[in-house]
């Protein structure tokens, strides 16, 4: 390619050269302007696009920290229903405690009327040998052994009325604890599913805050790169607009001399 001397009036200013270049210099270099445009087109381009990625990954970022914020709630609500169950199971516990005091209690009175009743008995026996021993009085020993036989009857009637009630009072009693156990072992069970649950929004949790550490770490990078490309493409234009000599090529790269030695 020809080169252009430029030529200076007689005060020293610089005047247009008039151009001798042959036609087809003239349309290489529209060429080389229209191709280099068409690159500068394209890096734009890019670097639009590497804004529209760190904005989606942005938008991902903010989503996975919802997600957590979601899962730690979950998480905290899950512990105070355990912390509440917790407490029913005690509370069942203490309530099976104080239904076995009071079949001790019942088993207590029943022995009492037991002992009652042989003590009962033993009169009875006593008198029998007495009206054998003093005949004399057989008619007060008669109705002496008539009252103690109605007592006797009512005293057996009574402990017949006592062990059913104790008896009654056992079934109902035995009733209360299959029941209060049957509640103790679902609530342990709805526990335990819920301590595998929190386990597993843990490791959820855990497997989130990775993915948010890849992607933040993904985003600086992205973020570093679009940066010194849009630094690079800055400078390229600024210089294109600042220095006159990007009109012409040079001879040695064919390209513009400051994207030539920047590109080297």
């Amino acid at each position: 390619m020809k080169f252009i001397e430029p030529t200076f009036d007689a005060g020293g200013e610089l005047w247009p050269a008039l151009s001798n270049q042959p036609p087809k210099d003239t349309g290489a270099l529209e060429d080389t302007i229209a191709r280099q445009s068409s690159e500068l087109n394209l890096r734009l381009t890019e670097v639009l696009e590497l804004y529209s990625v760190q904005s989606r990954q942005a938008d991902a970022l903010e989503l996975a920290r919802e997600e957590i914020h979601r899962l730690k709630q979950t998480v905290s609500a899950l512990q105070e229903i355990t912390t509440q169950q917790k407490s029913d199971a005690v509370a069942a516990r203490d309530k099976i405690l104080l239904l076995e005091n009071e079949k001790a209690a019942l088993r207590s009175e029943l022995g009492r009327v037991l002992h009652d009743s042989k003590a009962l008995e033993d009169r009875v026996f006593a008198m029998q040998d007495a009206f054998k021993v003093s005949a004399t009085n057989v008619t007060s020993a008669l109705e002496q052994i008539e009252y103690l036989n109605s007592e006797l009857a009512t005293g057996a009637a009574e402990r017949f009325k006592l062990v059913a009630t104790v008896q009654g009072e056992k079934r109902r009693h035995n009733q209360k604890i299959s029941i209060w156990e049957n509640r103790v072992e679902k609530a342990e069970a709805r526990t335990e599913i819920q301590e595998a649950q929190i386990k597993h929004l843990e490791t959820v949790r855990t497997q989130l805050d990775k993915r948010i550490q890849v992607l933040e770490t993904l985003l600086r990078s992205e973020r570093d790169v679009a940066e010194r490309k849009i630094e690079r493409l800055t400078n390229e234009v600024q210089q294109r607009r600042s220095d006159p000599s990007l009109a012409r090529l040079t001879p040695t790269t064919g390209r513009f001399p400051a994207l030539g030695a920047m590109m080297t």
